[in-house]
């Protein structure tokens, strides 16, 4: 079972701000948007501009949320078409946005699962001005997870009241598109994905980059079938994962790059 972590993305001088400004829920919620326009992303994340150096690509973003990382990929990647998949009807207005001025983004306005269904999932509701802002980058598929998550990131967590609702979820059709890159960032169902994109990936033998999560030994498992090996980013480079605590996992083939 893997151990929850505290949510940090960067490494550094930049992780000890970042964990002061997730410290409080609200001050999180308005620096996450300025950090899209200045196109702050994972640390993890710009191993990538050294592995497909120029090299023309197509990406599936999964849980493509605010756009925050398709913003990085079109901005310091070479990339044909980007496939965006995400289910919050808000964050998909905000995809909207960026495809007014790239062409290249492909909105898919729902989930991926290994079948078409409806899920619960819990999200945080923040109080602001009288305002209820729903934090929906804090989706969970699961209410004790989300719970958890915020004890860990947040200092007024109590004080913070959760919501459920319903999304689409739609069982994944494998695209015609030679894909090279798989992200994948959703709170929870990431084998179910997995395993509902795997025609995809024996055809393509695309980099998969995954949040660390629950299910991962069952992810790796999976994959070793198809002679993927799991890596993570340490010090810029890439070295076999162990048991590292590290946000994310890559998951490359020997025909991957």
């Amino acid at each position: 079972m893997i151990k929850m972590q505290q949510s940090k993305t960067q490494k550094g001088l930049l992780s000890i701000l970042e964990k002061f400004i997730r410290r409080n829920v609200i001050l999180y919620y308005f620096v996450r948007n300025i950090v899209i326009y200045f196109n702050i992303f994972e640390d993890d994340f710009k191993i990538l501009k050294e592995l497909y150096y120029r090299k023309p690509i197509n990406i599936i973003d999964i849980g493509a949320s605010d756009g925050i990382a398709t913003n990085f990929f079109l901005k310091n990647l070479n990339v044909k078409k980007i496939f965006c998949y995400e289910p919050h009807k808000v964050f998909i207005e905000k995809l909207k946005k960026y495809k007014k001025n790239n062409k290249n983004i492909i909105i898919k306005e729902f989930g991926i699962s290994h079948k078409t269904t409806r899920e619960i999932i819990y999200y945080p509701i923040i109080n602001f001005l009288g305002k209820q802002i729903p934090l929906f980058t804090y989706t969970f598929y699961h209410k004790k997870e989300l719970i958890d998550q915020m004890k860990l990131d947040f200092s007024n967590y109590k004080k913070i009241k959760i919501k459920k609702s319903f999304i689409n979820l739609k069982k994944y059709k494998t695209l015609k598109n030679k894909i090279d890159l798989i992200k994948i960032d959703i709170n929870g169902l990431e084998f179910q994905i997995v395993k509902s994109l795997i025609n995809q990936i024996k055809k393509d033998r695309p980099l998969l980059i995954i949040e660390n999560n629950t299910s991962l030994n069952n992810i790796y498992k999976l994959l070793k079938k198809y002679k993927y090996f799991k890596y993570c980013n340490v010090n810029s480079k890439l070295i076999p994962h162990t048991n590292q605590n590290v946000l994310d996992i890559f998951f490359l083939s020997n025909k991957t790059i």
